[in-house]
């Protein structure tokens, strides 16, 4: 598992990234990397409008200047 997750052609995670992981999140990275995606997301269109309604807009974490695409090939 280890070497899939730290592998550049693989997840790219850091190893302090795949320590901290949870089992649920290898688990969703390992069927992503495999293209299986589940057939409903994580949170509905509604709640994300909700939340945002609630909170407000914020910036994007792909605007943050250190900000990566995990699994991207450079």
């Amino acid at each position: 598992m280890f070497r899939v997750a730290v592998s550049p052609e693989r997840l790219a995670w850091t190893p302090e990234t795949f320590w901290r992981s949870t089992a649920a999140e290898m688990n969703m990275a390992l069927e992503g990397l495999a293209g299986n995606f589940g057939s409903s997301p994580v949170i509905s269109r509604d709640e994300i409008r909700r939340l945002a309604a609630e909170y407000g807009e914020r910036p994007s974490l792909r605007a943050h200047p250190n900000a990566t695409i995990v699994g991207a090939t450079p």
